[in-house]
């Protein structure tokens, strides 16, 4: 029977092999979790009890008194919704500005202001008048009703800020971030 032989050139030459190969595994880089961020120091839980506060609106107009501003009022008639506007400035208790019609017409008001109550008069080119008698609710909404020489109806008013146009640009140019590639 025979007996392999190596040499032992080819003994050395397979322990290098072997040891380069275990160098090799040994210097591959797997992975490693990151650390965990230390946690904030002294956090306070709110109560149990405790309800939310929300934040307070963002004011974009910080020079506004009281209800001064335009307002894009809604007059409910019987045939339907029509959209006009206040332009209003508030000087203590008393109102001044423009009624902007729906065919774009202007004409002069006046009007009071006291607390929540709201009284607007709006002279019409004939010389009737539109009486606005409502509430506001947070200088932000109006309601209440609108006297004409032709009916009585409901009315409501929401205030529209001024924003500046930067305000209006998109973080995401690329779309919409709730749907992606939509803009």
């Amino acid at each position: 029977m025979k007996r392999p032989y190596f040499s032992i050139a080819a003994i050395a030459f397979a322990a290098l092999f072997i040891q380069a190969a275990q160098g090799f595994a040994g210097a591959q880089t797997y992975p490693q979790a990151s650390p965990q961020p230390a946690p904030p120091a002294q956090t306070q839980l709110p109560a149990a009890n405790a309800t939310a506060t929300p934040a307070p609106p963002k004011d974009v107009d910080a020079n506004r008194i009281g209800i001064s501003g335009v307002w894009e009022v809604q007059i409910q008639r019987s045939d339907g919704t029509v959209y006009t506007h206040f332009k209003l400035a508030q000087s203590s208790s008393g109102l001044s500005g423009q009624y902007l019609d729906e065919h774009g017409k202007k004409f002069p008001l006046q009007g009071t202001v006291d607390g929540k109550d709201v009284h607007i008069v709006v002279t019409l080119a004939d010389g009737t008048a539109l009486v606005f008698t409502g509430n506001v609710d947070g200088n932000t909404d109006m309601a209440g009703t609108l006297d004409s020489s032709k009916d009585t109806v409901g009315f409501t008013a929401e205030y529209r800020p001024k924003y500046k146009w930067i305000d209006n640009l998109s973080p995401n140019p690329v779309g919409n971030p709730g749907n992606p590639g939509v803009p």
